[in-house]
């Protein structure tokens, strides 16, 4: 049988783990909002859009019809393959963007995770292990800053209680205070 590759696909600013859908180029990450751009590699077939089935198209090269296609895809293995300064050059080469684009854009790519497995076989928990604790550290993280967040918004909303009710708890007792010590 014939090993296939899975990528899954990390948001660049929170980690969290993004299932882009069929056909686009970008997703807005649900756990952050941020902007996310798919790798031509990562992206999915849009299950909307029809396929040919032969025809004028047959073996033409596509990335040089599609323009920077092989160019982009360049940019997209050499980032995964940790050669990111080769990345950013050769992104560059062909979009107008300033290097610290590039280097952003590359880092995201460079942060796409490669699992292998074989279809048609049982899963294992060798092949899902790996899978399973990228979610599982995703899950922590969102956990734990949720849970700072949460905290400090409750500490902020007592400290405002706190000082907006002790002025007026310190003004009965001091009343209460004065009217005893009269007598």
């Amino acid at each position: 049988m014939s090993s296939y590759t899975m990528r899954l696909l990390k948001c660049p600013a929170c980690g969290g783990p993004i299932d882009p859908p069929g056909g686009e180029s970008t997703i807005k990450c649900p756990y952050c909002g941020n902007a996310v751009m798919i790798p031509e590699s990562l992206r999915k077939p849009d299950p909307n859009q029809k396929q040919m089935q032969g025809g004028l198209l047959n073996g033409m090269d596509m990335s040089a019809v599609m323009g920077y296609g092989s160019q982009w895809s360049e940019v997209v293995q050499l980032a995964q393959s940790e050669k990111k300064d080769e990345a950013i050059k050769k992104y560059m080469s062909f979009a107008s963007v300033r290097e610290s684009d590039a280097r952003y854009t590359v880092e995201a790519l460079a942060g796409a995770q490669t699992y292998e497995f074989t279809p048609g076989s049982a899963y294992t928990s060798v092949q899902i292990a790996p899978i399973m604790a990228s979610y599982a550290d995703t899950a922590k993280s969102v956990t734990k800053w949720s849970m700072w967040l949460g905290c400090g918004i409750t500490a902020f909303v007592m400290f405002i209680i706190v000082i907006t009710v002790l002025p007026i708890l310190i003004g009965v007792f001091a009343s209460l205070w004065a009217v005893f010590s009269s007598f």
